[in-house]
């Protein structure tokens, strides 16, 4: 199991699905991930030249014949373990919601309610946060 790390940049929800797709299969379609995730192609492009760039995939183009060519992502070895570190690092965060949740009424130690409400007043027996 990879360590658990956060990375913003996978965490933004296009690109978490992208790296989730890329890690899942070689060789994704372009016109696949965009269409699983209901996005233009610029937008899509966007967002693997940002994963590109900082070299967690690649993106190639592979002639299919007559003319006709297809791009392609693959994760690579980097981006497959800062993918893994953030699934880890995401994994470790419900983990914490989880000791906290249902089988203890949401109450962490000390009687503090976990998630805690932003609105003081708004759920009685909450403790509001400090901004």
């Amino acid at each position: 199991m990879a360590a658990p790390r956060f990375d913003e940049l996978i965490h933004a929800s296009t690109r978490l699905s992208i790296m989730a797709m890329a890690s899942a299969g070689k060789g994704v379609e372009f016109r696949f991930i965009r269409d699983e995730l209901g996005v233009s192609d610029s937008v899509l492009s966007k967002h693997l030249g940002a994963l590109e760039a900082v070299g967690y995939i690649t993106v190639h183009k592979e002639s299919i014949g007559r003319g006709w060519r297809r791009t392609l992502v693959d994760i690579t070895e980097e981006g497959e373990a800062a993918f893994q570190g953030h699934v880890a690092a995401l994994d470790a965060i419900i983990g914490r919601t989880e000791r906290h949740g249902p089988e203890t009424g949401g109450q962490a130690p000390g009687g503090v309610r976990g998630g805690g409400s932003e609105h003081a007043g708004s759920d009685p027996g909450t403790v509001p946060r400090e901004s």
